[in-house]
């Protein structure tokens, strides 16, 4: 089984600080996502930029967790998701949780963004097959994190 791990930072620079240390854990690059992958403005959300929400619909989780993290990069964080097998998924977690990373808890985010429109994907994208998402592990409720199951690796999709 694999899973998809993700996480809501404040900042870039903590993005990047724990791309930096999945990385230096062994996890490929290939395998982890910061979007927005640059820094921006503080306050500066590209509102307009259908990037990131295609780039969140292409981690193929559920819609009502793609609506959380589409508003949260609109009001200027960062997402971070890291796809990598079940026997990583304790080192990847205690990465993630850094005590400076500040990231927030996404129960509370998705309360926060609960009225805020679903973007569904570009035209050019099309839909994502529901039996294609990734699952929510419900052990993750009240967490800074989600933990998502897939049948198969990300890149196979």
């Amino acid at each position: 089984m694999n899973r998809n791990i993700t996480a809501i930072y404040r900042t870039h620079a903590v993005a990047e600080l724990v791309r930096q240390e999945l990385e230096a854990e062994g996890v490929s690059r290939s395998h982890i996502h910061v979007i927005p992958d640059h820094d921006r403005a503080v306050g500066a959300a590209d509102t307009d930029d259908r990037r990131y929400d295609d780039a969140i619909h292409d981690l193929h989780l559920p819609e009502t967790d793609v609506r959380t993290y589409q508003a949260s990069i609109r009001h200027g964080d960062y997402v971070v998701s890291v796809n990598v097998d079940d026997d990583r998924v304790e080192r990847v977690q205690a990465i993630m949780r850094r005590p400076e990373a500040e990231a927030y808890d996404l129960d509370a985010r998705d309360r926060e963004f609960d009225d805020v429109d679903f973007l569904a994907p570009s035209d050019s994208r099309g839909t994502v097959d529901p039996a294609m998402r990734g699952e929510r592990d419900p052990a993750y409720a009240g967490s800074d994190m989600r933990s998502y199951r897939r049948r198969s690796p990300l890149s196979e999709y």
